[in-house]
């Protein structure tokens, strides 16, 4: 994927990667999001296919492939399906604007097309489209393509299509449809699906499976063109033109407008008007003020600053920025796979990005975990425990939505992790009042760990059968990096309930706490063992010693494939193969507690066991090699973090973005080489660049204020902001 440092490039007209491309072109305004399919569709890939997807290990999964997936997402519809539980619906595609020459349909796959190019300009999400369409009929077209999801007018999408005839004589044809006959993952979520012609367009209604309501409405305009029922004739002699605009809208009954409708949809189409230019310029200048705060330069390396900023435009465009009632899902509402859920990505590799560049975005983040504790309540009591356990797939209900009984059971460690990340956010932003109002989060998730954990007759406090981050080893007791995390949780717990008694004493009684809670608390902070070898190697788990050696040489033969889909699953199972950082996630996250000489042990040990099948794996050992002096070695690991969805090698963004590794990339640039080291009481930076940086500049949010930050090999500038 060619491009400058602001833009995305394909050039190449390749159904081998289309998919790649739709995911990586995906456009968003933070409350719907498009996948970058052709407006015209592709007689190859109806998207109304219907066929049953089964649970499976996602990162393993063979995906269907069909040319080309649409998807029109609006975070937060979720349908209900029979077996992957809740998932995010994909909405009737209202992009639609078909074109026929003397009655051959224009097709990317069927027609004769030279000279092509598509381009995403990351600064403003406008995505463009440039080729010769030579026709059957002996007329050559100049097709030019443009369009956006407005910054500044939420339900609105914007579409300018534009046809110029340089040879022989253009007979077109116009369709401006909304293709309301989609599924997800081959299920239809529609209980009802409308649609009604109007004379420029067509307006679809349907109602989701779980009740909401959906309305998609779609205009087009153009001079000498009349539309009827969504249909206009023209004809172009050599040199002449025709310009078409198209508006389209999305509103659902899930928004928190007063006015929710068809006729509020209209209104809204019919205030934005048609101008194009001035609807572009005022997303250009929201968008811009969004790169003012979240933009990172890198002096010296073009291949680094396109993928960083292409990670920064996807968690700007996949953040929802008004709404505390969804977090953003592992694909970035960029397709398909991971149905829509939420992960531990939330805390751990997306909410940095925000807490130090948009703490409002972070707030709305952590108050989705708060607003879900219902949920997480339930699925505690569905494990026949007190208090609340998050689920490893969150939907928007907060309930257990993975549809695999092994990570569902197993992966406990997200419970410490949504409290790790509420605290990171008070950390970082000082917010009393919010982190007192998550006071139940705290106390409940306490509650779930005293059921949880095993208290033996001997004293000792064991946490058994749970999967750490590493998904390799299914069983395991005694994690370190859960057990860690579990300590973590309840000290910050404990914390938590001081900072109440002397700043909000009545807050303290609707949490029924007594001694009894406060004992059970210190006694697992006291017990619960996180070992370490005699030379200071953390210990994955009380079992890692005793498992079989992978031997790499003889059972990963291909390595240019996942470990994991060369072996039986039982295999991954009992061998010292690594799926991504596990141990290694406690340095990462709690850096002032191992020295640089500890973590290079745990890296020289670890590392060479670690498959990196996950993407979230690269990263994660590139700033630990940053923060330990050995920024090239991390920076070649980071290369390849930046290659996940620039590159289709591996099918790349097909199913969706990586949006895990995106805030990854942003956290290796700022907490790796930058050496951004939070909880002091203004930013300290320790960095440690790539020899060919020859300079970082971005700006940081801490504690409320804004700092200009400059850094060089030989510098360091922290300059505070208004």
């Amino acid at each position: 994927m060619k491009g400058s440092a602001f833009e995305l490039r394909e050039d190449l007209l390749d159904p081998s990667s289309g998919k790649h491309y739709e995911g990586a072109f995906t456009q968003g305004n933070s409350y719907l999001q498009l996948r970058g399919s052709f407006e015209e569709g592709l007689a190859c890939a109806p998207q109304n296919e219907k066929y049953w997807r089964l649970p499976a290990n996602v990162t393993l999964e063979k995906q269907r492939s069909p040319r080309s997936k649409c998807g029109t997402y609006v975070p937060g519809i979720m349908g209900s399906h029979p077996l992957l539980n809740e998932e995010v619906v994909n909405l009737p595609n209202p992009l639609i604007f078909r074109v026929s020459c003397s009655l051959e349909a224009l097709d990317m796959d069927l027609c004769e097309i030279k000279d092509y190019s598509r381009v995403l300009n990351l600064r403003n999400g406008v995505l463009a489209r440039r080729f010769i369409w030579k026709t059957n009929s002996g007329a050559a077209l100049e097709c030019s393509y443009e369009r956006f999801a407005s910054r500044a007018r939420k339900n609105l999408i914007v579409q300018k299509m534009t046809y110029k005839c340089i040879e022989g004589k253009a007979e077109l044809r116009f369709l401006n449809d909304i293709d309301e006959n989609v599924t997800t993952n081959g299920y239809s979520h529609f209980a009802s699906n409308q649609k009604t012609p109007c004379d420029n367009g067509a307006l679809v209604t349907v109602e989701t499976d779980k009740k909401e309501k959906v309305w998609l409405e779609t205009r087009a305009f153009g001079e000498r063109l009349r539309f009827s029922e969504g249909t206009a004739n023209i004809s172009l002699a050599p040199g002449e033109e025709i310009t078409v605009i198209k508006i389209s809208g999305i509103m659902t009954s899930r928004d928190t407008d007063a006015l929710l409708g068809p006729e509020q949809l209209s209104h809204l189409i019919k205030e934005a008007g048609s101008d194009y230019a001035a609807l572009k310029a005022e997303n250009d200048l929201a968008w811009e003020k969004l790169w003012e705060n979240s933009g990172v330069e890198i002096e010296g390396d073009e291949e680094a600053q396109l993928a960083l900023n292409f990670s920064v435009y996807h968690l700007l465009r996949g953040a929802c920025e008004n709404d505390d009632r969804v977090a953003i899902c592992a694909k970035g509402f960029a397709g398909e796979a991971y149905f829509g859920h939420f992960f531990w990505d939330t805390e751990v590799y997306l909410l940095p990005f925000f807490l130090y560049t948009n703490p409002r975005v972070a707030k709305n983040l952590v108050s989705f975990r708060v607003n879900t504790l219902k949920g997480a309540m339930e699925n505690a009591r569905r494990y026949g425990c007190r208090g609340a356990r998050y689920p490893w797939e969150s939907s928007v209900s907060g309930t257990e939505q993975c549809p695999n009984w092994q990570y569902a059971d197993h992966e406990i460690h997200i419970t410490a992790d949504v409290v790790y990340g509420l605290w990171h956010y008070y950390e970082a932003t000082g917010d009393f009042e919010f982190i007192a109002k998550a006071a139940p989060v705290f106390v409940e998730t306490a509650r779930y760990w005293f059921d949880r954990v095993e208290f033996r007759s001997d004293g000792e406090v064991h946490l058994n059968g749970v999967m750490g981050p590493d998904e390799y080893t299914c069983l395991s007791s005694d994690n370190a990096y859960t057990n860690a995390m579990v300590r973590h949780s309840l000290e910050k717990t404990l914390e938590l309930l001081s900072l109440l008694k002397e700043r909000k004493p009545d807050s303290i009684k609707d949490l029924n706490i007594d001694e009894a809670f406060r004992s059970k608390a210190l006694e697992i902070i006291q017990k619960i063992p996180v070992p370490v070898t005699s030379d200071g190697v953390i210990i994955q788990c009380r079992e890692f010693a005793q498992m079989e050696d992978p031997r790499f040489d003889l059972t990963w033969p291909d390595r240019s494939k996942c470990f994991g889909t060369q072996v039986p699953q039982e295999k991954l199972y009992r061998v010292k193969a690594l799926k991504q950082a596990d141990a290694l996630m406690l340095p990462f996250l709690f850096p002032k507690n191992y020295s640089a000489e500890e973590v290079k042990k745990n890296l020289a040990y670890y590392l060479p066991y670690t498959t990196h099948d996950s993407s979230l794996s690269y990263i994660i050992h590139a700033i630990l090699l940053a923060r330990c002096q050995k920024a090239e070695e991390g920076f070649e690991l980071m290369r390849k973090a930046l290659k996940i969805d620039l590159s289709d090698y591996h099918g790349g963004a097909s199913e969706g973005i990586h949006i895990a590794n995106c805030g990854g990339i942003w956290q290796a640039v700022v907490l790796g080489f930058a050496g951004f080291t939070p909880g002091e009481e203004k930013p300290v930076f320790h960095p440690n660049l790539p020899r060919n940086w020859n300079a970082l500049r971005f700006h940081i949010v801490y504690r409320g204020q804004k700092y200009q930050v400059e850094i060089t090999p030989s510098s360091v500038n922290v300059t505070p902001n208004d």
